[in-house]
């Protein structure tokens, strides 16, 4: 059985997990060992050091698009890539999107959370703001990503969404403003079976983080 090393908190982890929930594919989770990916142990196993990461019969593979297209590709069940090249494109241009715009403007607000409030942290806030104000002229959900149908251009959003409204909230900010075409994806997401299997774990996971931080 393929195994995945997560972590509850990684977004990145709960993307590959919706991805793998949505395929239908068999898979046992697991922290990685040395209790971090920093560890000599996960190290050892996945020289990158990044998560999350599977291991396949011995095949081991990180980052989390490459996951899921050699998913996509391996195992049967719902496709995460549409027929159509142009869809496909789209799809991974939202995936893109997400990983490169959206989610480091969430994690750079972790420095934040139990420390000192001031500018940088307005600052790093406004730019997420940015960012998310700017999805509906660079992806035009229908209902999802790339189309009617559920795929990799969603897989990652809705934890980070997620995450993104609780930060703004344990660090005293106003509310996220959402465009209604991104309120209506997010409504679409939250009703993928695959999505909601993971985000029943997600937020107490992100929950007992925060508390950690805040003491």
């Amino acid at each position: 059985m393929m195994v995945l090393y997560a972590t509850d908190v990684s977004l990145y982890s709960a993307k590959v997990a919706i991805a793998l929930e949505h395929k239908g594919a068999a898979y046992e989770r697991r922290a990685p060992p040395g209790g971090t990916y920093r560890s000599a142990e996960y190290r050892a196993i996945v020289p990158a050091g990044t998560l999350p990461a599977i291991d396949d019969g011995g095949f081991v593979l990180s980052e989390s698009d490459a996951i899921i297209e050699y998913v996509e590709e391996t195992r049967r069940g719902p496709p995460l890539l549409p027929a159509d090249p142009r869809a496909r494109a789209r799809a991974r241009y939202a995936s893109r999107i997400h990983d490169l715009r959206v989610e480091p403007r969430v994690r750079a607000l972790f420095p934040f959370v139990g420390a000192p409030q001031g500018a940088p942290a307005e600052a790093a806030l406004d730019a997420l703001r940015e960012a998310i104000a700017a999805l509906p002229a660079l992806i035009a959900p229908s209902p999802f990503a790339a189309g009617a149908a559920f795929g990799l251009g969603d897989c990652g959003w809705a934890p980070t969404f997620f995450l993104a409204d609780r930060l703004a909230a344990a660090l005293g900010a106003p509310a996220i403003r959402y465009d209604p075409a991104i309120r209506r994806w997010r409504d679409a997401l939250d009703a993928v079976p695959a999505v909601r299997t993971v985000m029943a774990a997600y937020p107490g996971a992100v929950e007992a983080w925060i508390r950690s931080k805040i003491g």
